[in-house]
């Protein structure tokens, strides 16, 4: 029977070889006695560390998780590690995270062979470490999570641990040198895999028949063939190589697929993409994109997003989103037809979400609110995310733009960046109406609409947290401005109220 330990958690960046390498940058400054009792610590410490995990293997308590951090700033720093990462593989270790970061010798480190035959461990995790593909068998026969980052090993190598996995769930790659071929068959029991920035991979073939998740993030040529994984049904894919008809043949076997993520897939011109199965688009566009339009066939879609500093050409069957976001990055072309148009398409969102470094890109130029209708007339819940305080913009200025945009809304939301936890504030409008119904001629400020505006049955607003826009003098005039605004615009106003609490409130939240 053994009793087991749940976590050991060792950083000996932080406690002895940060400290000593400090001491040698500076050790002309440094008193002798001073450096020496720097390294007599050093050396307790790593007596005490050596005695602790000795002791839990011979009284074979079993450890859960170890988790190490490690410069490897001198070369005896190796075969101590290994004498760590040994006992604690005698101690039926689960949990095991590895980390050689910043020594000049993490990337010569190779693991012992102990750990690739470790049958306890149900998580590996490996940072800047080395993986010859000359070593023996491996055996993981419990691994079910696998992580790798920043490590030296090449294809033969990495084929040899998933093969020796057979539970193997979630894989991660990430800064992998020299891994530049993934061909993993028979994972039946795969359910996650991530490939992110793999600098010298060329080709991915996956037959993982239950994979639920797939991440790929790649910023070179890269052949991928994702044909065997009929049950996928999250899909991000950032990858130059990608192209109109690879995404049309690979989107066409994935009958289940529910979220897919697309950015940086340069070579895509014609993006069709045809799903009653999926419920969450996420697009972004950028100025490498050759990109010419946007045509959506998904009826069971919930969620979308769209990224870019300018829109394109934008074709879909009728949406009702339970969210729709329309995120603007700089450089940020000018409000145009074609812009308007795009958040037309976006009318039945439950929630629209835009998103905005400057506060001021959120205002629509007079001549289009004059030549086309409102494009979100149906959206009752409109919220703003931006990266400033409004500095230099009139909060009337901001609040009849997006008044325009949505005319109805029951609550406006402005989300404001501050220089404190959390970090971001809220400003949120609350409205009601009376029932809006057409009364004789139509007003200028509706004529294009199917509904009367806001103008014209607005009953109440309330307005809370309205605390992130400056001083108290400047909180007090845009408070005035702000119900003269409304005071003067809706013709059956009745009440008007502002509950604005202390800023310092937000640090007990």
């Amino acid at each position: 029977m053994s009793t087991s330990i749940p976590v050991l958690e060792l950083n000996t960046t932080s406690f002895g070889s940060t400290s000593w390498r400090e001491v040698g940058k500076k050790k002309r400054n440094i008193p002798r006695q001073q450096r020496l009792d720097i390294q007599r610590k050093n050396t307790d410490f790593y007596n005490f560390v050596d005695k602790t995990l000795q002791s839990l293997s011979k009284k074979r308590l079993h450890v859960k998780k170890f988790t190490l951090t490690d410069s490897l700033d001198k070369g005896k720093s190796v075969s101590r590690i290994d004498r760590w990462i040994s006992f604690v593989i005698e101690s039926d270790v689960e949990e095991l995270s590895l980390n050689f970061d910043q020594g000049w010798y993490c990337r010569k480190y190779q693991l012992p062979q102990c750990v690739l035959v470790a049958k306890s461990i149900i998580a590996l995790t490996l940072c800047q470490c080395k993986l010859e593909s000359s070593c023996g068998d491996i055996n993981l026969s419990s691994l079910k999570k696998l992580s790798l980052c920043d490590i030296i090993g090449d294809d033969r190598i990495i084929q040899k641990i998933v093969a020796g996995s057979p539970v193997i769930e979630d894989m991660r790659f990430t800064s992998c040198l020299g891994l530049k071929s993934i061909k993993f068959e028979g994972l039946t029991k795969a359910m996650s895999i991530e490939l992110t920035y793999n600098g010298d991979l060329e080709r991915v073939e996956l037959e993982a028949p239950n994979l639920y998740s797939l991440y790929i993030h790649q910023k070179k040529q890269c052949e991928i063939n994702l044909v065997s994984c009929s049950n996928l049904k999250m899909l991000a894919l950032s990858a130059p190589s990608i192209t109109d008809k690879w995404l049309h043949d690979h989107l066409s076997q994935l009958p289940l697929i529910e979220y897919l993520n697309i950015h940086g897939c340069h070579k895509l011109e014609r993006l069709k993409i045809s799903s009653h199965s999926l419920k969450t688009f996420y697009m972004m566009y950028s100025k490498k994109d050759e990109l010419v339009e946007i045509d959506i066939d998904t009826p069971n879609l919930c969620n979308f997003a769209y990224c870019g500093h300018t829109v394109k050409p934008f074709s879909s069957t009728k949406m009702a989103l339970s969210e729709a976001i329309y995120q603007m990055v700089q450089p940020i072309a000018p409000w145009n037809v074609e812009k308007i148009e795009f958040l037309a398409k976006l009318n039945n969102s439950k929630l629209l979400t835009l998103v905005t470094q400057l506060a001021k890109d959120m205002v629509i130029p007079q001549q289009l609110r004059e030549t086309l209708p409102s494009p979100s007339y149906n959206v009752k819940q409109l919220k703003l995310e931006t990266g400033n305080l409004v500095i230099g913009l009139d909060i009337v200025e901001l609040m009849d733009s997006l008044l325009w945009i949505a005319p109805l809304p029951e609550i406006l939301l402005i989300a404001l960046s501050i220089d404190m936890e959390p970090w971001m504030d809220t400003i949120c409008f609350k409205f009601s109406y009376e029932k809006p119904i057409l009364k004789g001629k139509k007003s200028s400020c509706c004529k294009f609409l199917p509904i009367p505006c806001w103008r014209h049955c607005l009953k109440s607003v309330m307005i809370e947290n309205f605390r992130v826009l400056g001083d108290e003098e400047t909180l007090k005039a845009k408070e005035a401005s702000l119900e003269k605004y409304f005071k003067e615009n809706a013709e059956i106003l009745e009440t008007f109220q502002f509950l604005r609490s202390d800023i310092s409130a937000l640090k007990d939240l």
